[in-house]
């Protein structure tokens, strides 16, 4: 029974979402019908290959044919370009953000280059995703029409033509488990971005105003970078082990309750260190409350005790959130 599993897995995942389920109980009738009461894999395996490959009885059930890439290759395409293209908007993203790091000189403000360097990472990522389209579309278009011109089998992402033999390798994810793609690389993502904002915490987070007409400049930081720096051989481990819960969850594609117990107690973790460091009363830069107190023509007192509402703000909303958050993940392991 996996194996027929794993084939109508294979075929219905490929198909619009309405459209699974009544074809998954069709295929499986079909596949039913042709195999005898008391069954044995290997007529399992016959019938499947009569069936032929998942790939291709996926592309008869759709309602507009493929083109450009045909069914002999598609299913090897589609897959070709999953895996390139996270990775090649995640290290464009990262290659721009180390070079302007490098790069950075001091004389324009750090909020200047932030906004600056998104414009370009945007622009970077639009026209990898052009080149990346491009090329992986007419080297699959060369694979199809002079690669396999005679070939009457199709190009699986095993690089051989489908046999009932690869199902043995197809894991079934249930949609109420699925961990998409995209949370994997905005996991990365994001821990790239607190990154960059904690090396350089003390040039992005402060007071801005505009000089003589040339735009906004940090005059204040609100922050102590020595105190962050005091914090980073905790920082460092725990950012690393972030990034190995991003790259876990790409691999397993799923949450299961091994996940979401490593999920859950590096997000705890995480949190009782953020509740560490920002209730360090030192943290904020002490010369920053009288500076707003006078450009805000108020008192002490009353910036300071905004600052502790702020930032007892962000610590329960963050509690919230990662509490919701294991919760969510917990409850669609045990779906």
């Amino acid at each position: 029974m996996k194996l027929i599993d794993a084939y109508i897995y294979e075929v219905t995942r490929r198909l619009p979402e309405k459209s699974r389920n009544d074809i998954a109980l069709e295929l499986r009738s079909t596949i039913e019908d042709m195999l005898p009461d008391n069954f044995t894999e290997d007529e399992v395996k016959e019938a499947l290959l009569k069936l032929g490959d998942p790939a291709r009885l996926a592309a008869s059930y759709r309602d507009t044919p493929m083109h450009l890439i045909g069914p002999k290759v598609y299913d090897a395409y589609i897959w070709t370009m999953k895996m390139i293209i996270p990775w090649a908007i995640f290290i464009t993203a990262l290659v721009h953000v180390v070079e302007t790091i490098v790069l950075f000189s001091g004389e324009e403000s750090i909020l200047s280059v932030v906004i600056k360097s998104l414009g370009i990472i945007i622009g970077n990522v639009i026209n990898v995703l052009i080149q990346t389209f491009f090329w992986v579309t007419i080297t699959f278009v060369f694979i199809e029409r002079i690669g396999m011109a005679k070939s009457t089998g199709s190009l699986t992402a095993y690089g051989t033509d489908w046999s009932p033999e690869q199902l043995r390798h197809v894991h079934v994810i249930s949609k109420k488990k699925a961990i998409p793609l995209g949370e994997a690389v905005f996991g990365l993502v994001w821990i790239a971005i607190w990154l960059v904002f904690y090396f350089n915490a003390n040039h992005l987070a402060g007071v801005y105003r505009s000089i003589d007409g040339e735009g906004l400049q940090l005059v204040m930081p609100a922050l102590n970078q020595s105190v962050l720096m005091s914090y980073l051989p905790i920082v460092l481990p725990i950012a690393l082990l972030e990034i190995g819960v991003a790259l876990y969850k790409w691999k397993e594609r799923q949450w299961t309750m091994r996940l979401v117990t490593i999920n859950a107690v590096i997000k705890v973790i995480s949190l009782i260190v953020f509740m560490i460091i920002t209730l360090n009363p030192s943290l904020i830069n002490e010369a920053m409350i009288p500076y707003l107190a006078n450009l805000l023509e108020i008192n002490s007192s009353s910036v300071q005790n905004f600052i502790d509402w702020a930032v007892w703000t962000i610590i329960v909303t963050l509690i919230v959130t990662v509490a919701i958050e294991i919760y969510d993940s917990y409850r669609k392991a045990k779906a």
